[in-house]
C-alpha cells in the first residue's frame, strides 16, 4: 500500500454503453483469483428538446489484475430496474460485496423525485443478473442532494453507509468542502433489509477528501482511501497537464462512541529513515 506500479489502463469507454466514460465502481475477488469489476457506464443522449443528458448504468469487466474484459450480458443494471420516483439519469458508483452464501449485493448512488438523495440495493445470485431489492437509506433533503460514492460494510458489530453527499452548506465549522464525505453507523437486518442509523458525521474536516471507498484486506483491516482535488476546485496543475491524486491509506476502527476514528496504517512506517531525537 506505499509503492505503486503504473500499469497499463484496466477500462477505457470504448462501447456504445460508455462511450462518454467508465465512471468509479468497486471490485470483488472471484473463486478463482480473478477481479469482477462493476462499474457505471456513461453514455449521452439528446432529448426530443434538443437537450443533452446522460444514461448511467452499471457494468462489469473480468480480469486479472492487468488485462480485463467486458463481459457481454452488459449493462447488468440499468435505471428501468428502479421504481417509480427513482431518478433514471443520476445513478451511478456502485459498490460490490459477496455474502456468506456466495450471492452478490451492490449498492448505487440514486435521486429520488424530491431532488435529494438516496442509496439503493441490489442482489444477484451469480453477479450477472441483478434485481433491485430497496432503498437502503434515503435523505429526504436533510445532507444535501445526490448521494455518490456509497460504501456499505460492517466494522465490529455495527454496520457503516459512508456516502458522499452534494450540496450541504457550509456551517459552525462543518462542511468545508466543495462536496463532503461521511457516514452513519446502525444496525442491519439482512432480511428486512432494515437500517436503523445515527447522524451523518464527516470523515474529514479538511479539504479534498471525498469519493471514500473502502476494503478488508487480508490482515482483516478496513482500509479507506479517498480522493484528494475536487473538479470544480483551482487545480494549479492543471497547466502541467495533471491533477488529483488518491490519499494515503487509513485503517479505520469503531470507537465506544460509534464514531469512526481513522490512522495511517501501519506501512507508513516503511517510509521512515533515521529518527531524529
Amino acid at each position: 500500500l506505499i509503492n505503486w506500479e503504473y500499469l497499463p489502463t484496466a477500462l477505457a469507454p470504448d462501447q456504445e454503453y460508455d462511450q462518454f466514460g467508465c465512471f468509479s465502481g468497486s471490485a470483488v475477488t472471484l473463486d478463482d483469483g480473478k477481479h469482477l469489476l462493476m462499474y457505471t457506464g456513461v453514455k449521452k443522449v439528446k432529448l426530443p428538446n434538443g437537450e443533452e443528458t446522460d444514461i448511467q448504468t452499471q457494468c462489469i469487466a473480468i480480469g486479472d489484475g492487468v488485462n480485463y474484459k467486458k463481459h457481454p450480458n452488459i449493462p447488468v443494471i440499468t435505471a428501468d430496474m428502479l421504481p417509480e420516483g427513482c431518478s433514471k439519469v443520476d445513478f451511478r458508483d456502485p459498490k460490490i460485496w459477496r455474502k456468506e452464501d456466495g450471492s452478490y449485493l451492490c449498492v448505487v448512488g440514486n435521486r429520488p423525485a424530491d431532488g435529494s438523495g438516496q442509496v439503493v440495493l441490489f442482489s444477484s445470485k451469480n453477479a450477472i443478473d441483478w434485481k433491485y431489492e430497496d432503498i437502503l437509506s434515503y435523505n429526504g433533503n436533510r445532507l444535501g442532494k445526490m448521494w455518490e460514492c456509497p460504501d456499505f460494510f460492517k466494522l465490529g458489530d455495527k454496520y457503516v453507509l459512508s456516502f458522499s453527499p452534494q450540496g450541504i452548506e457550509k456551517k459552525d465549522g462543518k462542511y468545508p468542502n466543495l462536496f463532503q464525505t461521511g457516514y452513519i453507523v446502525g444496525d442491519y437486518d439482512y432480511d428486512k433489509n432494515e437500517f436503523k442509523h445515527g447522524d451523518f458525521y464527516e470523515f474529514d474536516n479538511g479539504h479534498d477528501f471525498y469519493a471514500v471507498q473502502t476494503f478488508l484486506d487480508d490482515k482483516g483491516r478496513r482500509i479507506a482511501i479517498g480522493w484528494m482535488d475536487m473538479w470544480e476546485s483551482h487545480m494549479p496543475t492543471k497547466e502541467d497537464g495533471w491533477c488529483g491524486a488518491l490519499t494515503m491509506p487509513r485503517e479505520l476502527t469503531l470507537g465506544d462512541d460509534n464514531k469512526i476514528k481513522m490512522n495511517p496504517i501501519e506501512e507508513i512506517e516503511l517510509l521512515r529513515e533515521e529518527c531524529i531525537s
